[in-house]
């Protein structure tokens, strides 16, 4: 970018997607509202990664920061109680925004024109701050994160999304190369992404984006294109890169979504003989696998206040507290029963499309699952499989098969509340 101020990159940012608006709205809100769709990032259902120890209520402060065309509007349609503040640099997007929450009666959302390095003018604080896929847009993420740290309440958490670098080389190759040839996004009309999109489809197959087309389906779409592949400011991230930023900030990781695409369990690389994989922090390992798999594009977590205890969010699979842990089975799991050439069940999730990442079990393992009903206890839920106390084997055997599912993100937690919470 040279020489430009933050306020022309800003301007450029917003002439893009005035121009381009992203992304393309599901005119469906009425499903938002009726629960029939949901997004990951609001509290309904997602309050327990959130506040595993609290109760569920949707009297909450939430902030959408860059809500886009949509975000606001669906997060507000599931959350009736809730008050919600979107803002965004683009107009277009926000009356999207407003003619969707017109559309199905939501009254529970104002909206703002306002940058997020200027977060504070809204003079409020929040319980929940969302931020997906906006700071690695800002020409200064750092001071756009503080920002939204100085509207954080104490016990508050943020959902945020940065770009993986190393799932998107061949993104950013691209990009340079459309840059380096002159195109402008501001300026790109329906015959210039339609002549990019062939070439897109014509790549060598030697190169790096061809072989991760399907992973990066944007560039299908003449806004998705633009947004992925001719952005005018555009930067990723590996984990330990996120760590150093939100510490930055006075922030660190609540914790990490999808986190299995980064651990190495699900990798050959602690088997490597001779290596000092395994003495690395566990940060440095999983930007090490990052650099194995060569396919994570995204980073989704929740961030808090360093000042944060732990004990306010951290549950545990370990037996000890099985009484006062309740697990909740992710959404889509797909279960392979066992086979001439498998004696056992293998748990996989779609949603990670790796399907390396899976958990292998005996008939045990599956009978616990099947009795997880989103209400009981882990020792409920043992109880209830018909599994004895004292049978201590099994239990140390059911114990590692949810430390897999948990490392798998096939089973999150909260904790069991009693009538005092």
């Amino acid at each position: 970018m040279g020489n430009e101020t933050t306020e022309s990159i800003r301007a450029r940012v917003r002439e893009m997607y005035e121009r381009h608006p992203y992304p393309p709205v599901d005119e469906d809100i009425q499903a938002y509202k009726n629960g029939e769709a949901w997004l990951l990032e609001s509290p309904n259902p997602s309050f327990h990664l959130y506040w595993p120890a609290r109760a569920y209520t949707d009297d909450l402060d939430i902030l959408i920061a860059g809500c886009g065309t949509q975000q606001a509007a669906q997060v507000a349609a599931g959350l009736p109680g809730a008050r919600i503040v979107g803002t965004d640099i683009s107009e277009h997007s926000l009356s999207e925004t407003r003619r969707l929450a017109g559309k199905a009666g939501i009254g529970n959302i104002t909206l703002s024109q306002l940058p997020i390095e200027r977060t504070d003018e809204l003079e409020r604080d929040f319980d929940l701050v969302i931020c997906t896929g906006v700071l690695h847009h800002l020409a200064d993420p750092d001071a756009g994160l503080k920002a939204l740290k100085s509207v954080l309440r104490s016990n508050g958490s943020m959902h945020l999304m940065l770009y993986g670098r190393h799932g998107r080389t061949g993104v950013y190759m691209l990009q340079d190369l459309f840059r380096r040839i002159g195109i402008d996004a501001a300026k790109a009309g329906k015959k210039d992404i339609a002549a990019l999109r062939a070439l897109i489809e014509d790549l060598p197959a030697a190169h790096p984006f061809a072989a991760v087309r399907d992973m990066h389906p944007d560039w299908h779409d003449d806004e998705g294109l633009v947004d992925l592949l001719l952005h005018v400011q555009d930067r990723a991230y590996t984990l330990s890169d996120i760590a150093a930023f939100l510490g930055g900030a006075g922030l660190k990781i609540q914790k990490l979504l999808f986190a299995a695409r980064t651990d190495p369990m699900f990798t050959p690389l602690n088997d490597i003989a001779g290596s000092g994989f395994s003495k690395l922090p566990e940060l440095e390992q999983r930007t090490a696998v990052e650099l194995y798999r060569a396919s994570v594009k995204k980073h989704v977590f929740i961030a808090c206040h360093e000042t944060r205890p732990e004990k306010d969010f951290e549950t545990s699979t370990a037996q000890k507290h099985w009484a006062e842990t309740v697990p909740v089975i992710s959404y889509g799991l797909e279960v392979e029963r066992p086979s001439a050439a498998r004696k056992t069940f293998r748990i996989t999730w779609p949603f990670h499309n790796e399907p390396g990442i899976a958990v292998e079990t005996t008939e045990n393992g599956m009978r616990l699952l099947e009795a997880f009903d989103g209400n009981r206890t882990i020792a409920d839920a043992v109880h209830a499989a018909g599994f004895k106390k004292n049978d201590k084997a099994l239990l140390k055997q059911l114990e590692g098969f949810l430390e897999r599912c948990a490392r798998a993100d096939f089973l999150t937690f909260r904790k069991r509340l009693t009538s005092s919470d």
